[in-house]
Protein backbone atom coordinates (compact mmCIF):
# COMPACT_ATOMS: atom_id res chain seq x y z
CA UNK A 1 0.00 0.00 0.00
CA UNK A 2 1.36 3.59 -0.99
CA UNK A 3 1.86 5.66 1.81
CA UNK A 4 0.50 9.18 2.04
CA UNK A 5 3.16 12.54 2.00
CA UNK A 6 1.78 12.93 5.81
CA UNK A 7 3.18 9.44 6.80
CA UNK A 8 6.91 10.16 4.79
CA UNK A 9 6.72 13.61 6.80
CA UNK A 10 6.35 17.17 6.26
CA UNK A 11 8.66 19.87 5.47
CA UNK A 12 9.88 21.52 8.89
CA UNK A 13 10.88 25.33 7.68
CA UNK A 14 7.73 26.49 5.68
CA UNK A 15 5.43 24.84 8.47
CA UNK A 16 7.24 26.44 11.60
CA UNK A 17 6.94 29.64 9.75
CA UNK A 18 2.90 28.82 9.20
CA UNK A 19 3.19 27.67 13.05
CA UNK A 20 4.49 30.94 13.97
CA UNK A 21 1.58 32.85 12.08
CA UNK A 22 -0.50 31.30 13.60
CA UNK A 23 0.44 31.60 16.90
CA UNK A 24 0.95 35.26 16.53
CA UNK A 25 -2.96 35.60 15.84
CA UNK A 26 -4.50 33.34 18.56
CA UNK A 27 -1.79 35.58 20.64
CA UNK A 28 -4.26 38.78 19.30
CA UNK A 29 -7.30 37.11 20.07
CA UNK A 30 -6.00 36.36 24.25
CA UNK A 31 -4.34 40.07 23.92
CA UNK A 32 -7.61 41.43 22.19
CA UNK A 33 -9.96 39.63 25.26
CA UNK A 34 -7.52 41.04 28.12
CA UNK A 35 -7.36 44.66 27.05
CA UNK A 36 -4.41 44.36 25.30
CA UNK A 37 -5.84 46.12 22.05
CA UNK A 38 -1.77 47.74 20.86
CA UNK A 39 -0.04 44.16 21.69
CA UNK A 40 -3.10 42.53 19.56
CA UNK A 41 -2.78 44.41 16.43
CA UNK A 42 1.15 44.23 16.40
CA UNK A 43 0.81 40.59 16.67
CA UNK A 44 -1.80 40.45 13.83
CA UNK A 45 1.31 42.53 11.72
CA UNK A 46 4.01 39.80 12.98
CA UNK A 47 1.69 37.35 11.99
CA UNK A 48 1.37 38.61 8.37
CA UNK A 49 4.97 38.59 7.92
CA UNK A 50 5.42 34.79 9.05
CA UNK A 51 2.80 33.88 6.51
CA UNK A 52 4.65 36.02 3.75
CA UNK A 53 7.91 33.71 4.56
CA UNK A 54 6.30 30.48 4.87
CA UNK A 55 5.32 30.24 1.04
CA UNK A 56 8.36 32.43 -0.04
CA UNK A 57 10.69 30.13 1.94
CA UNK A 58 8.67 26.79 0.15
CA UNK A 59 9.13 28.05 -3.47
CA UNK A 60 12.73 28.99 -2.50
CA UNK A 61 13.79 25.42 -1.26
CA UNK A 62 11.04 23.51 -3.53
CA UNK A 63 9.34 22.15 -0.35
CA UNK A 64 5.60 23.09 -1.54
CA UNK A 65 3.50 20.06 -0.41
CA UNK A 66 -0.68 19.64 -0.51
CA UNK A 67 0.07 19.76 3.59
CA UNK A 68 1.35 23.11 3.56
CA UNK A 69 -0.82 24.76 1.68
CA UNK A 70 -3.81 23.31 3.65
CA UNK A 71 -1.95 24.34 6.95
CA UNK A 72 -1.52 27.26 5.21
CA UNK A 73 -5.12 28.07 4.62
CA UNK A 74 -7.04 27.19 8.03
CA UNK A 75 -3.99 29.13 9.98
CA UNK A 76 -4.85 32.35 7.27
CA UNK A 77 -8.15 31.72 8.93
CA UNK A 78 -7.54 32.39 12.64
CA UNK A 79 -4.89 34.77 11.74
CA UNK A 80 -6.74 37.16 9.56
CA UNK A 81 -9.98 35.90 9.26
CA UNK A 82 -10.96 35.53 13.45
CA UNK A 83 -8.35 37.65 15.30
CA UNK A 84 -9.28 41.17 13.68
CA UNK A 85 -12.74 40.95 14.04
CA UNK A 86 -12.79 39.47 17.79
CA UNK A 87 -9.80 41.97 18.28
CA UNK A 88 -11.86 45.18 17.06
CA UNK A 89 -15.03 43.88 18.48
CA UNK A 90 -13.50 43.43 21.76
CA UNK A 91 -11.87 47.32 21.29
CA UNK A 92 -15.08 48.97 20.64
CA UNK A 93 -17.49 47.82 17.97
CA UNK A 94 -19.22 46.02 20.67
CA UNK A 95 -20.58 49.37 21.61
CA UNK A 96 -23.25 49.23 18.44
CA UNK A 97 -24.26 45.76 19.66
CA UNK A 98 -25.85 43.43 16.66
CA UNK A 99 -24.97 45.90 14.54
CA UNK A 100 -21.15 45.52 15.97
CA UNK A 101 -21.25 42.12 15.72
CA UNK A 102 -22.87 41.77 12.27
CA UNK A 103 -19.99 43.80 11.07
CA UNK A 104 -17.74 41.25 12.63
CA UNK A 105 -19.34 38.42 11.22
CA UNK A 106 -19.07 40.37 7.81
CA UNK A 107 -15.14 40.77 7.67
CA UNK A 108 -14.84 37.08 9.33
CA UNK A 109 -17.14 35.72 6.58
CA UNK A 110 -15.56 37.57 3.94
CA UNK A 111 -11.87 36.43 4.80
CA UNK A 112 -13.53 32.43 4.89
CA UNK A 113 -14.90 33.43 1.46
CA UNK A 114 -12.06 34.93 -0.10
CA UNK A 115 -9.59 32.13 1.49
CA UNK A 116 -11.77 29.28 0.10
CA UNK A 117 -12.13 30.56 -3.81
CA UNK A 118 -8.52 31.41 -3.57
CA UNK A 119 -7.82 27.58 -2.68
CA UNK A 120 -10.25 26.09 -5.69
CA UNK A 121 -9.02 29.02 -8.20
CA UNK A 122 -4.95 29.04 -7.48
CA UNK A 123 -3.93 27.18 -10.52
CA UNK A 124 -5.78 29.32 -13.07
CA UNK A 125 -5.49 32.99 -11.56
CA UNK A 126 -2.95 35.51 -12.86
CA UNK A 127 0.56 36.12 -10.44
CA UNK A 128 0.64 39.47 -11.17
CA UNK A 129 -3.29 40.11 -9.52
CA UNK A 130 -4.66 39.06 -6.88
CA UNK A 131 -8.58 38.38 -7.15
CA UNK A 132 -10.28 40.45 -4.25
CA UNK A 133 -8.36 42.21 -1.44
CA UNK A 134 -5.76 39.37 0.11
CA UNK A 135 -6.85 38.68 3.80
CA UNK A 136 -3.54 39.48 5.50
CA UNK A 137 -3.88 43.06 4.29
CA UNK A 138 -7.55 43.14 5.19
CA UNK A 139 -6.31 42.21 8.62
CA UNK A 140 -3.12 44.95 9.02
CA UNK A 141 -6.05 47.13 7.65
CA UNK A 142 -8.25 47.12 10.37
CA UNK A 143 -5.71 46.07 13.20
CA UNK A 144 -3.73 48.74 12.03
CA UNK A 145 -6.64 51.22 13.15
CA UNK A 146 -6.10 49.92 16.88
CA UNK A 147 -2.83 49.93 16.55
CA UNK A 148 -2.72 53.84 15.48
CA UNK A 149 -5.66 54.57 18.23
CA UNK A 150 -3.87 53.08 21.14
CA UNK A 151 0.19 54.47 20.26
CA UNK A 152 -1.00 57.69 20.47
CA UNK A 153 -3.39 57.17 23.07
CA UNK A 154 -6.58 58.74 20.98
CA UNK A 155 -10.04 59.38 22.85
CA UNK A 156 -12.10 56.32 22.52
CA UNK A 157 -14.71 58.35 21.40
CA UNK A 158 -18.01 57.24 18.61
CA UNK A 159 -16.03 58.61 15.65
CA UNK A 160 -13.09 55.96 16.33
CA UNK A 161 -15.55 52.97 17.34
CA UNK A 162 -17.36 53.95 14.06
CA UNK A 163 -14.64 54.22 11.39
CA UNK A 164 -13.59 50.68 12.93
CA UNK A 165 -16.93 49.31 12.11
CA UNK A 166 -16.87 50.70 8.67
CA UNK A 167 -13.17 49.17 7.97
CA UNK A 168 -14.56 45.79 9.03
CA UNK A 169 -17.56 45.75 6.63
CA UNK A 170 -15.28 47.25 3.71
CA UNK A 171 -12.71 44.75 4.27
CA UNK A 172 -15.07 41.85 4.03
CA UNK A 173 -16.66 43.01 1.04
CA UNK A 174 -13.50 43.87 -0.58
CA UNK A 175 -11.86 40.31 -0.20
CA UNK A 176 -14.85 38.53 -1.68
CA UNK A 177 -15.02 41.06 -4.74
CA UNK A 178 -13.82 41.11 -8.09
CA UNK A 179 -11.47 44.15 -7.73
CA UNK A 180 -7.61 43.28 -8.84
CA UNK A 181 -4.52 43.80 -6.27
CA UNK A 182 -0.83 43.76 -7.31
CA UNK A 183 0.17 40.28 -6.07
CA UNK A 184 3.94 40.98 -5.82
CA UNK A 185 4.34 37.49 -6.55
CA UNK A 186 6.33 38.19 -9.89
CA UNK A 187 9.29 40.02 -7.77
CA UNK A 188 12.47 37.71 -7.67
CA UNK A 189 14.70 37.58 -4.90
CA UNK A 190 17.15 36.22 -6.49
CA UNK A 191 18.31 38.56 -9.14
CA UNK A 192 20.53 40.96 -9.48
CA UNK A 193 19.23 45.26 -8.52
CA UNK A 194 20.44 48.40 -8.93
CA UNK A 195 22.51 49.57 -6.08
CA UNK A 196 20.27 52.56 -5.51
CA UNK A 197 17.44 50.05 -4.59
CA UNK A 198 19.38 49.23 -1.18
CA UNK A 199 19.32 52.95 -0.55
CA UNK A 200 15.51 52.98 -1.35
CA UNK A 201 15.18 50.10 1.39
CA UNK A 202 17.34 51.54 3.78
CA UNK A 203 15.10 54.54 3.62
CA UNK A 204 11.99 52.93 3.75
CA UNK A 205 12.76 51.10 7.46
CA UNK A 206 13.54 54.69 8.40
CA UNK A 207 10.45 56.19 7.62
CA UNK A 208 8.81 53.36 9.41
CA UNK A 209 10.73 53.08 12.23
CA UNK A 210 9.93 56.89 12.66
CA UNK A 211 6.00 56.57 13.05
CA UNK A 212 5.50 52.64 12.70
CA UNK A 213 1.80 52.32 13.34
CA UNK A 214 0.97 55.33 11.20
CA UNK A 215 3.09 54.59 8.32
CA UNK A 216 2.59 50.70 8.03
CA UNK A 217 -1.48 51.62 7.87
CA UNK A 218 -0.82 54.25 5.98
CA UNK A 219 0.57 51.87 3.41
CA UNK A 220 -2.32 48.90 3.89
CA UNK A 221 -4.77 51.61 3.31
CA UNK A 222 -3.32 53.01 0.41
CA UNK A 223 -2.74 49.38 -0.97
CA UNK A 224 -6.73 48.82 -0.33
CA UNK A 225 -7.78 52.30 -1.95
CA UNK A 226 -5.22 50.73 -5.35
CA UNK A 227 -7.11 47.81 -6.36
CA UNK A 228 -10.50 49.93 -7.02
CA UNK A 229 -8.44 52.17 -8.78
CA UNK A 230 -6.54 49.66 -10.84
CA UNK A 231 -10.05 47.91 -11.83
CA UNK A 232 -11.83 51.22 -13.15
CA UNK A 233 -8.64 51.68 -15.10
CA UNK A 234 -8.47 48.62 -16.84
CA UNK A 235 -12.36 48.62 -17.26
CA UNK A 236 -11.77 51.80 -19.34
CA UNK A 237 -8.90 50.85 -20.87
CA UNK A 238 -10.62 47.39 -21.93
CA UNK A 239 -13.92 49.79 -23.27
CA UNK A 240 -11.58 52.12 -24.77
CA UNK A 241 -9.82 49.10 -26.47
CA UNK A 242 -13.41 47.54 -27.48
CA UNK A 243 -14.64 51.05 -28.96
CA UNK A 244 -11.19 51.42 -31.17
CA UNK A 245 -11.70 47.80 -32.67
CA UNK A 246 -15.67 48.47 -33.45
CA UNK A 247 -14.44 51.81 -34.73
CA UNK A 248 -11.98 49.98 -36.85
CA UNK A 249 -14.56 47.25 -38.07
CA UNK A 250 -16.84 49.72 -39.22
CA UNK A 251 -14.31 51.33 -41.22
CA UNK A 252 -13.55 48.21 -42.77
CA UNK A 253 -16.82 47.79 -43.53
CA UNK A 254 -17.54 50.81 -44.76
CA UNK A 255 -14.26 50.92 -47.00
CA UNK A 256 -15.56 47.34 -48.38
CA UNK A 257 -19.05 48.80 -49.16
CA UNK A 258 -16.97 51.87 -51.31
CA UNK A 259 -14.84 49.51 -53.42
CA UNK A 260 -17.72 47.03 -53.78
CA UNK A 261 -20.19 50.31 -55.35
CA UNK A 262 -16.83 51.54 -57.34
CA UNK A 263 -16.20 48.35 -58.89
CA UNK A 264 -20.22 47.84 -59.51
CA UNK A 265 -20.00 51.54 -61.06
CA UNK A 266 -18.02 50.97 -64.67
CA UNK A 267 -20.25 47.41 -65.11
CA UNK A 268 -23.56 49.68 -64.86
CA UNK A 269 -22.49 52.42 -67.13
CA UNK A 270 -21.48 49.85 -69.78
CA UNK A 271 -25.31 48.44 -69.36
CA UNK A 272 -26.67 51.40 -69.70
CA UNK A 273 -24.85 52.46 -72.78
CA UNK A 274 -25.99 49.57 -74.34
CA UNK A 275 -29.43 50.01 -73.95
Amino acid sequence: MKKTSIERGIYFLPNLMTTAALFAGFYAVIAGMNGHYEAGAVAIFIAMIFDGLDGRIARMTNSTSAFGAEYDSLADMVSFGLAPALLLYSWGVHEFGKLGWLAAFVYTAGAALRLARFNVQASSLSKKYFQGLPSPAAAVLVAGWVWVIEHHALPWNVAAHLIGAGLLVAAGVLMVSNVRYFSGKEFNLKRKVPFVALLVVVLVLVVISLEPPLTLWGFFAVYAFSGPVITLRQLQLRRRLRAQARERIRKKRAQAAQETTAAESPNRTTRENRT
